[in-house]
């Protein structure tokens, strides 16, 4: 019962910010909540929904990435957008926790308590990133793994068929969890049909009843990602970086996957480290004499941790510009498998109790630690947030961010003001032209010109999102409704004097009228433009035939097309 309150109470920590906080704070999760809204909302038939159809078109094409779209398209007729997105991550964060715990005691029913070392993922780098999709298909490569590891006799038809749907499933959300979790299954049936082989039965028998449903169940998966790879939207063969000893360093110390930069982490997630450690160490004691040996998965659990740690060590650090966080993503995985390997000898109970005690104190007091700067930043988030009310519906917006959030501590740490553009759009009912997952080939909504308004402002895709923004607002003239300026004026003088930054403000004080500073602080401005630049006062171009114009003709609904390159 002690273990079971512990386990609670460090679940509750990390979900404090979630009850604490207005919004998410996540670097990607707006922007997630944005494609959800448009595919909702581009079949209104009203000023909004004729916008979002000239600007977005909808491809449900399946692709890994799609998971997180699904589900907040279910939550939010139910919770609204913030709503939404509260329960998702509240979702990931009970989803860990409990897959860890299901998988850890597919080997050994003792072991429940080991789901305290999935607490100190629940609030790390990559959910503060907002990466959604792949949290959501770690929980389901440890679901996957927890109904292979109960199989230990063979495979009936139902299990087989759960385990096709669970790996689709996985699939759906991220491909590289879906890798793992494939792969963890075929190694598993194999050491267990070679087990059985050495115990007397037939190879055949045991390749039967171990090896034949295991590689049936995943034909439906594996024929998704042939036809994904097929399609040209999949990663490039070639990678840019490498291993480094910064890797290793990182992962032993639990820099990666654990910290964030948002708070005093580093500790810890050492202490995370080595609790993990002692855990490995205690499970290469002798079984004792009577006590049943998982021999076919402790081998399989323990060539899965050793493979996954150098693959870790030696993947790219991206595949192309558009599939990066390699190790970042796979870091995750030394940790969890260990901690499976270590369920093959569970240590005893008052060992159990310690460990159980110093993960949720690690995991509670990183987290504790976040809250200050999570506090700042759900201050400038709101105040952003702000100037949505003096945006009309059916307008055109872009954000440009002159310095970071005060939570962001550098390269690799999220920054949560990064994409709060897209929720500033769904909060207004307009179209967020720095929508990023609109110009990524594997989510589930894109602009619908190419080049649009975006590519046309910004042609590489890359230069929007730098401090200061790279941008030709000239480009664009007559298409863009409102421009939110953000922290210009307390920017540094280098930020300030930069030509692209020189080149914006001129075409803002030529073009555009500023309607409206936020408040407490001014962090944002908010420039309407003027209507000699051919919008209009209430949003929309006053030209018909512009991209975007909200006074273009209406079509019946979303338009559903093949998936094609991000334009």
């Amino acid at each position: 019962m002690a273990v079971a309150a512990a386990l609670v109470l460090g679940v509750v920590v990390q979900l404090l910010p979630l009850l604490v906080f207005p919004t998410v704070l996540s670097q990607d999760g707006p922007a997630h909540v944005a494609s959800a809204w448009v595919l909702l909302t581009s079949g209104h038939e009203d000023a909004t929904g004729a916008l979002l159809r000239d600007h977005y078109r909808v491809d449900l094409t399946p692709v890994p990435n799609m998971l997180t779209t699904l589900v907040l398209v279910a939550l939010l007729p139910l919770a609204g957008p913030d709503g939404a997105e509260r329960l998702l991550v509240a979702g990931l964060v009970v989803g860990l926790v409990a897959a860890l715990a299901y998988a850890v005691r597919g080997v050994d029913r003792r072991a429940g308590w080991l789901a305290a070392a999935a607490l100190p993922l629940a609030g790390s780098q990559l959910v503060a990133y907002g990466f959604d999709n792949f949290v959501l298909g770690v929980v389901g490569a440890l679901l996957v793994l927890g109904v292979a590891l109960r199989r230990r006799s063979g495979w009936g038809t139902p299990a087989g068929a759960a385990l096709a749907a669970l790996l689709v499933l996985t699939w759906t959300a991220h491909l590289l969890p879906w890798v793992l979790a494939a792969g963890s299954v075929l190694l598993l049936a194999a050491a267990r049909a070679g087990d059985a082989v050495r115990a007397g039965d037939r190879a055949r028998d045991a390749v039967r009843r171990h090896v034949a449903p295991v590689l049936l169940a995943t034909v439906p998966s594996a024929a998704l990602t042939a036809r994904y790879l097929s399609s040209g939207d999949g990663p490039p063969a070639e990678g840019e970086g490498g291993p480094s000893p910064e890797r290793v360093r990182a992962l032993l110390t639990g820099v990666r996957p654990f910290v964030t930069g948002w708070g005093g982490e580093r500790v810890p997630a050492l202490v995370t480290v080595l609790a993990i450690a002692v855990l490995t160490v205690a499970a290469l004691r002798r079984a004792r004499p009577g006590t049943p040996v998982p021999r076919p998965e402790r081998l399989a659990l323990g060539l899965l941790a050793a493979g996954v740690t150098l693959a870790y060590w030696l993947t790219p650090d991206q595949l192309g510009p558009d599939f990066g966080f390699l190790p970042a993503r796979l870091a995750w995985f030394p940790p969890l498998l260990l901690v499976l390997w270590a369920a093959t000898r569970v240590p005893g109970p008052r060992t159990a109790a310690a460990l159980t005690a110093v993960l949720v104190l690690a995991a509670s007091v990183a987290a504790l630690g976040r809250l200050p700067a999570q506090a700042a930043a759900a201050d400038e988030v709101a105040e952003l947030l702000s100037v949505a009310h003096d945006i009309p519906p059916a307008s055109t917006l872009v954000v440009l961010h002159y310095q970071r959030s005060v939570a962001w501590a550098g390269r690799g740490s999220p920054d949560p003001l990064r994409h709060e553009s897209s929720r500033l759009a769904v909060r207004a009912g307009g179209v967020d032209v720095g929508h990023y997952e609109a110009v990524q080939a594997y989510f589930q909504v894109h602009f619908a010109v190419t080049p649009g308004v975006r590519q046309r402002m910004d042609p590489a895709l890359s230069g929007l999102e730098q401090v200061p923004p790279v941008v030709d607002l000239a480009a664009v003239r007559g298409e863009l409704d409102y421009v939110v300026v953000v922290g210009l004026d307390r920017a540094s003088a280098g930020v300030r004097d930069a030509q692209c930054t020189r080149a914006v403000t001129a075409e803002l004080a030529d073009h555009y009228t500023p309607v409206a500073t936020s408040a407490p602080t001014g962090l944002v401005t908010l420039w309407r433009a003027a209507p000699s630049s051919g919008q209009t006062a209430d949003g929309g171009s006053a030209d018909p035939q512009a991209e975007g114009s909200a006074a273009a003709p209406p079509q019946s609904g979303p338009v559903v097309s093949g998936r094609a390159r991000p334009g």
